[in-house]
């Protein structure tokens, strides 16, 4: 991940950006960093929550963002001007004689002129990076600056020995809250776990209780068949038997019919 090099890239907002701008980034990241959707451990995230908070604190109002805006200032190497009169100089060579001595000025001129060149060049590139060490000391300087501001906002006015138990009484308490999480979670997890144990116990009694009223009924629903056809199976011997008595009461009618007639001849 690319190293946040100024204030206004770690909120996230040009050097140019408003007040309001730096605000609505300031709270954007915080809610972004104290909300857990970071991904990142939690000191880190609370590392991240300081560093935004001290950028806010600097940048939020204009005399600080003004003093750190002119330590974010490069000195700018300007471009060696042009000589004076560097215009193309026409001469007459027609009538120039060339003498030894004349030949000995004009090749020590020319080195005299490639040794301005070569220590113009040097002069130069020094120029450069002595811009770049400056530059570099003065970020170097910006930095410091913004840490101990951002310690003068945390701290205060306290010792060394007071800032080491405070950030150790700081590293117990997340691990407490670690643990309490930690602790929290087992417990969730427990009670879901019971809660789901309870949920299919009771539709598997659920489930036994319907199968249970099923047979029941269906048992019933088949001693009502059987009480059903053993009536009609009753019903129709008892009519078999009268309509046998019935029969029975007719022959007899007729013979005694006949006997009486046979008497009466």
């Amino acid at each position: 991940m690319k190293a946040k090099s100024t204030l206004y890239d770690l909120l996230g907002v040009t050097p140019d950006a408003t007040e309001a701008e730096i605000e609505a980034a300031h709270l954007l990241l915080l809610e972004r960093y104290q909300s857990g959707r970071h991904g990142l451990p939690p000191v880190d995230a609370d590392n991240r929550v300081k560093a935004i908070k001290e950028a806010f604190w600097i940048l939020s109002e204009p005399g600080r963002r003004a003093a750190y805006d002119a330590s974010l200032i490069h000195t700018v190497a300007t471009s060696p001007l042009p000589l004076e009169g560097n215009l193309p100089l026409k001469v007459e060579i027609s009538d120039v004689k060339w003498t030894p001595g004349r030949i000995m000025l004009t090749i020590i001129g020319g080195l005299m002129i490639v040794g301005m060149l070569i220590q113009i060049f040097f002069s130069v590139f020094a120029f450069k990076q002595a811009g770049r060490v400056a530059s570099g000391e003065m970020a170097a300087q910006a930095q410091e600056r913004v840490m101990a501001a951002e310690r003068r906002q945390m701290y205060g006015n306290m010792s060394e020995a007071e800032i080491a138990e405070q950030e150790r009484r700081e590293r117990e308490e997340r691990a407490d809250s670690a643990s309490r999480y930690e602790r929290e979670r087992q417990e969730r997890a427990r009670r879901d776990e019971e809660r789901r144990r309870e949920e299919a116990l009771r539709e598997r009694t659920y489930y036994a209780d319907r199968v249970s009223s099923d047979l029941e009924r269906a048992e019933q629903a088949a001693r009502m068949q059987a009480e059903r056809e053993q009536r009609m199976k009753e019903e129709a011997e008892r009519r078999a038997e009268m309509e046998e008595q019935r029969r029975v009461q007719e022959r007899l009618a007729r013979e005694r019919a006949r006997w009486q007639q046979e008497l009466r001849n």
